[in-house]
């Protein structure tokens, strides 16, 4: 039976994937940890998948690395976290989440990473630990990494603003509610077990999902205390945590470059990553909820970029760039390795929340983004395909330059379905120009660049299943380029996936496609509004 499961992005094997976790390069190999519902292939109470690979390419399936059976991490699981290999052991730490609270967590592998215990120590770490700026639903992710013989985490949190915070100090504070709006109880001031099964049965929760998924349709959004921000803290032993400080903080005299939405995101900053990258702070993270702002953020939930200086001593971020990680539609959770040889690589979920999910007929939804490298050249973050994709290349086809005007043509020997193209546009007169992918009888999946517009144009409207979401538009997605008059792409097709790195991994957009398997496998390169000089076509099959 033909399926829509890709050849070389890993891909869960059964049941439901979502935030990569614990990316890390250990005992010889790099380790990617995933949240798994093994069950369904649907979001669930959330265990830890394991994958690990010598190539980022192919994939082989671990036995599963944390099963949810603590009375704390019942109903949410297990939830998103980070690796980080002590004394030759690798540890995990991980949020064990509740409708009402999020406590982080450590397990300990002694067998080179196959199987973990639970530490005794567990929870490790609550909210009040830290902070009382720091809300008790919202705490999570926590990213570890060592610096100057200290560990740090940074995670996704809910701040409270000053009044908020002075409110705290005085004793009043705003109720907490249920999913039906219904005051519940005060939770800073209460002794109640949150635990407690008559406490959860009354809070309503017969629909859990994920954290990151919006509300459905009709159902009421509760208020929270206090906005999205990221969140520091230091340890001696990764046991126990002082609370450093919150990261962003809105400067009034207008240094930083960020829009006012960033601070007062009706979310969590989720899944954050940190590395010093050719010696720039940088943060990766996904924020839930952050407006559309022109053409950028047009998913329901982000990924960004952080370029700046973090303050070890307070905690501040200084932002001196931020910028969409992932102008396309499936791209979540960014969590990078570093690796032996000093690569940064990264990896994402390549979903997207609160939309359908085709795979499910076959059992498994989830899939991961072909790895990318990451580098800094000349202030610009730039994305590039592991280069070890570069192994599985198979019957090359170039073609000379050719040029057209309003029309389309093909190339023999260019189609397929698992495959990477490079081609240059030069768009002389035309309007638009660009290539038609996974095309058959019914179905095209259109990447082209808008001349007068500057921008990239990403369309799936007529790409096969139909596509279901929250989004206003599901169909389109926009990267803006500016105005040029030649345009570099480099892109791979794997079965439904298409990923597009434009000039040189300047920008990068991402979107799976459900076309008729076995039929639409036809690539047409074309042009509208004039002629467009199409140069340096290079194809290869992708092996694996």
């Amino acid at each position: 039976m033909q399926s829509y499961r890709p050849r070389y992005h890993a891909s869960v094997p059964k049941g439901w994937s979502n935030d990569p976790n614990g990316t890390v390069f250990y005992n010889g190999k790099a380790h990617l940890f995933y949240q798994h519902f093994p069950y369904k292939p649907e979001w669930g109470t959330m265990h830890w998948g394991h994958f690990t690979t010598n190539d980022f390419i192919k994939w082989e399936n671990e036995p599963v690395a944390l099963v949810p059976d603590k009375d704390y991490e019942i109903i949410c699981g297990c939830c998103s976290g980070s690796a980080i290999e002590k004394d030759g052991n690798l540890w995990l730490m991980y949020t064990a989440a509740q409708p009402e609270r999020q406590r982080q967590c450590i397990a300990i592998s002694t067998d080179g990473g196959v199987t973990f215990a639970k530490s005794a120590d567990n929870p490790i770490l609550t909210s009040e630990m830290l902070s009382p700026e720091v809300t008790e639903t919202d705490c999570r992710d926590p990213r570890i990494f060592v610096k100057d013989g200290m560990y740090y985490f940074i995670g996704g949190a809910r701040v409270l603003t000053r009044e908020e915070l002075d409110a705290v100090s005085k004793g009043m504070i705003k109720p907490v509610k249920n999913r039906k709006g219904e005051v519940v109880i005060p939770a800073r001031l209460s002794g109640l077990d949150f635990w407690d099964p008559e406490f959860i049965s009354g809070m309503g929760y017969t629909d859990l999902r994920s954290p990151s998924a919006g509300a459905l349709q009709g159902e009421e959004v509760i208020e929270k205390d206090g906005f999205g921000n990221l969140i520091i803290a230091r340890s001696e032993d990764l046991i126990h945590w002082e609370y450093v400080g919150h990261l962003l903080e809105e400067d009034t005299e207008g240094q930083i470059p960020m829009e006012h939405e960033y601070f007062c995101l009706d979310g969590v900053y989720e899944c954050p990553d940190y590395m010093k990258l050719d010696g720039v702070d940088v943060v990766l993270t996904s924020p839930q909820n952050l407006p559309q702002m022109g053409d950028a953020y047009q998913n329901v939930h982000s990924g960004v970029y952080m370029m700046g200086e973090l303050n070890f001593e307070n905690g501040r971020f200084r932002v001196d760039k931020i910028g969409e990680l992932d102008h396309g539609f499936d791209f979540y959770a960014a969590q990078t390795f570093r690796m032996p040889d000093g690569r940064v690589v990264m990896t994402a979920w390549k979903e997207m929340w609160d939309r359908n999910f085709p795979t499910r007929e076959e059992g498994w939804a989830g899939t991961y983004i072909l790895p990318r490298e990451l580098r800094i050249e000349d202030g610009v973050f730039i994305q590039r395909p592991v280069r070890e994709i570069e192994k599985y290349r198979g019957n090359k086809v170039t073609s000379g330059p050719v040029t057209i005007s309003d029309g389309e043509f093909a190339v023999k020997g260019v189609r397929g379905t698992c495959t990477e193209l490079q081609v240059t546009l030069e768009l002389g007169t035309a309007g638009k120009a660009g290539i038609k992918l996974f095309c058959g009888e019914e179905h095209e999946t259109l990447i082209y660049y808008d001349k007068e517009a500057g921008k990239i144009i990403f369309d799936r409207s007529k790409s096969g299943i139909p596509f279901k979401g929250s989004e206003e538009d599901v169909d389109h997605r926009v990267c803006v380029v500016g105005k040029k008059d030649s345009i570099d792409l480099h892109v791979f097709l794997d079965i439904n996936s298409i990923e597009v790195f434009i000039d040189g991994g300047r920008y990068v957009m991402s979107g799976n496609v459900y076309p008729d398997l076995g039929k639409d496998d036809e690539i047409y390169f074309f042009a509208e509004g004039g002629s467009c000089t199409f140069r340096e076509l290079v194809k290869y099959d992708i092996e694996v």
